[in-house]
């Protein structure tokens, strides 16, 4: 059929094809950039599941997990590889700790601090047994908790990043070094009860301690065979009150 021009200034109708509406689900959209994740207060176990800690296990599992990464490499070691030995991702530390620094500093109190046994002073001072007990038992209590390994390695690796050590020397001197030079004196009835402690008195008190730390140190830095600790706390416990006569006085029977 012929289609009919139009003549001018007459309207024509035409007509649109029908506009064909898309459901939303077909509509072309941009892609969305993957959101950045934040640093996760979890772990993910091998079975594939997620194990979500309170802040005070993360923190504590942070704290033990930095004990032992420190005693085996010491404080040149990264958060790095602390973030890795635990398995969690190295920006997580810094929500617990502000810095490096900061968690060496709680180690440090974690190691030679807070761990401290209150009865210590009690055992070297208990009035109803006699010395040589008394300083064998206190000994064999402290080599217990000393003669660990993070705890030997931790030692060497404070003193030599310059640490200030003076708060655990001063607890060792108030409440084991001076109570044992009490006990020495009380063994000898050397008669200076109320008078402060001669440089030899700490010396002869510091003996036995010394041994057990040095022990440790055999054992768990130069790797050495090292004997049973109990013979070598009570040969030195018997030295010690042997010679403790040359240089405080005569040792009381009584307390022998």
């Amino acid at each position: 059929m012929r289609r009919r021009r139009a003549h001018p200034g007459e309207l024509v109708s035409c007509r649109l094809p029908p506009h064909r509406h898309r459901p939303p689900s077909q509509r072309s959209r941009m892609p969305r950039a993957p959101s950045a994740s934040r640093p996760s207060d979890s772990a993910a176990p091998a079975t594939g599941g997620v194990v979500r800690l309170r802040r005070a296990d993360r923190e504590r599992e942070i704290v033990q997990g930095a004990i032992q990464y420190f005693a085996d490499v010491g404080f040149a070691g990264d958060t790095t590889g602390l973030a890795r030995q635990l398995g969690v991702a190295q920006p997580l530390l810094y929500r617990y700790f502000q810095n490096k620094e900061a968690l060496i500093e709680r180690v440090f109190q974690e190691t030679f601090l807070s761990n401290w046994n209150p009865l210590w002073e009690e055992m070297i001072l208990a009035p109803e047994q006699a010395v040589a007990q008394r300083l064998l038992e206190f000994h064999r209590d402290f080599a217990r908790v000393h003669l660990r390994r993070e705890r030997v390695r931790l030692s060497l690796f404070f003193a030599l990043h310059g640490w200030d050590m003076s708060p655990y020397f001063r607890v060792m001197r108030q409440r084991v070094y001076e109570p044992i030079a009490l006990s020495l004196r009380q063994y000898t009835e050397a008669g200076r009860d109320g008078q402060p402690f001669a440089v030899q008195e700490i010396e002869l008190a510091k003996t036995v301690v010394e041994k057990i730390q040095y022990h440790g140190i055999r054992q768990w830095v130069y790797g050495l065979p090292v004997p049973e600790i109990e013979p070598v706390i009570q040969a030195s416990v018997a030295s010690l009150l042997d010679g403790v006569g040359a240089v405080l006085g005569k040792p009381a029977a009584k307390s022998s």
